[in-house]
């Protein structure tokens, strides 16, 4: 299914693939995605990336994992998105994603959230109504029927599919 189909504003959350544990060497922002993560990248393009084909917008963390994760996937999508590397993704809270996701511009009615932990999975917890977690390279895609960005609220949304590669 294609959410973009449904006139409805359409948000696509994707953790990052699994990444390496830092060392104290390494700055955190640099800690890239690891052999299971490459793993859960390349079973959640098999699985289905009808998910990632309508999306017009991307909000991605500024992480290298967060970065390797949306260059993984990038090759799903139709058409050539419009998307922003944000710096403050990283710690950012549920409540200052909303704000983000407010102020997209009107003319997109799908966009891609890459990122992290907890601010995902509490965002969507908040906005949906739901006490799930994302784990790592998860896909939620939630919808809202809403005519503006400026309307996503709390408890405003509805998750209608999720994407969780399993890699045994």
């Amino acid at each position: 299914m294609l959410f973009g189909d449904l006139g409805l504003k359409t948000i696509v959350l994707l953790r990052h693939a699994d990444s390496y544990s830092i060392n104290f060497l390494e700055y955190e922002h640099e800690q890239p995605i690891s052999v299971m993560g490459l793993l859960q990248i390349e079973q959640m393009n098999t699985i289905n990336n009808q998910i990632f084909k309508e999306i017009e917008f991307v909000l991605c963390s500024n992480t290298k994992r967060a970065r390797q994760t949306f260059q993984a996937i990038y090759q799903n999508i139709n058409s050539i998105p419009k998307f922003m590397f944000d710096d403050n993704l990283h710690q950012i809270t549920e409540s200052e994603l909303k704000n983000k996701i407010q102020w997209t511009p009107a003319m997109y009615n799908t966009i891609l959230v890459v990122g992290h932990n907890p601010c995902l999975s509490q965002f969507m917890k908040s906005v949906c109504s739901t006490q799930e977690v994302l784990n790592s390279c998860e896909c939620a895609v939630l919808v809202a029927d809403v005519n503006s960005w400026q309307e996503v609220e709390y408890n405003r949304l509805t998750i209608a599919e999720r994407v969780n590669p399993q890699i045994k």
